[in-house]
């Protein structure tokens, strides 16, 4: 082979590398945009779904609120409900019943002791008249019993 022809297979054999490797390489920019564009979708996948299960769990506690709120409006139809509502914030009553008001005292105040007693050793006013011989109910000696033991032990020497 002559020197011209060796050098025109070199150059040709160049030309076939170079063209090889220019196909190599915009194959390979071709899948490394891929991939980058591929896993841009993989994560904005992820966040939706990430969104998604966000909203029904907030979904789902929406409708157990609902839910409360119907059971709620249902037990506010009941002629027991209104009832009690009328006789808690409104201070109504039925025919035939007494209402008692229980108010307690301020600080500073004094409480009026009533005719039938409130001393110290009968201080919610239970024992009518000390010199009688009125026999107490069993709460009330109860009462004594553990909260005030005097008023006990006198009461005891009264049934006697």
């Amino acid at each position: 082979m002559t020197c011209e022809t060796m050098r025109d297979s070199q150059n040709l054999f160049l030309k076939r590398i170079l063209k090889w490797r220019f196909l190599f390489v915009v194959n390979l920019l071709l899948i490394l945009f891929i991939s980058v564009s591929l896993g841009r979708e993989i994560f904005r996948s992820q966040d939706i779904q990430k969104d998604i299960d966000a909203l029904q769990v907030e979904a789902d506690e929406l409708a157990t609120k609902n839910m409360a709120i119907k059971e709620f409006y249902t037990a506010m139809q009941t002629e027991s409900y209104i009832e009690r509502e009328a006789r808690l914030k409104l201070g109504m009553k039925k025919e035939g019943e007494d209402v008692v008001i229980v108010q307690r005292a301020e600080k500073g105040e004094e409480v009026e002791k009533g005719e039938e007693g409130g001393d110290e050793n009968d201080p919610l006013g239970l024992i009518i008249n000390e010199n009688s011989t009125q026999k107490l109910a069993n709460p009330t000696k109860w009462w004594y019993y553990f909260f005030n033991k005097p008023a006990f032990e006198d009461q005891k020497s009264y049934e006697n």
